[in-house]
């Protein structure tokens, strides 16, 4: 498997409308990507305008076909607009061990 962690800190205002676009995201990821095996976001109480974005590839070439989404092409677009700064927590890399092993 493929994946990072990442902790996005959003502009004042600018959740809402961060999480509303990611649900189109996770949608298009969960209907048309089967390569995709998670898509998560979390928020953290202490945190209010901090999203962690957890996701998880099947392999790199899963990943390459979800970044070339339209909705991650959108991302890039507006990204300046929502997100004040971002940390990569876990940078993208593979999987040593996982539940989800066979």
């Amino acid at each position: 498997m493929y994946g990072a962690l990442v902790r996005l800190v959003m502009k004042p205002g600018k959740r809402s409308e961060f999480l509303e676009f990611s649900r189109w995201n996770t949608q298009v990821a969960r209907d048309s990507e089967p390569g995709t095996l998670r898509l998560d976001l979390w928020e953290v109480e202490a945190e209010p305008d901090v999203v962690y974005v957890y996701e998880v590839y099947e392999d790199e070439a899963a990943f390459e076909s979800h970044i070339n989404n339209g909705p991650v092409q959108k991302f890039g677009e507006i990204m300046n607009d929502l997100v004040e700064g971002w940390t990569m927590v876990i940078p993208f890399g593979h999987s040593t061990m996982s539940n989800l092993d066979e």
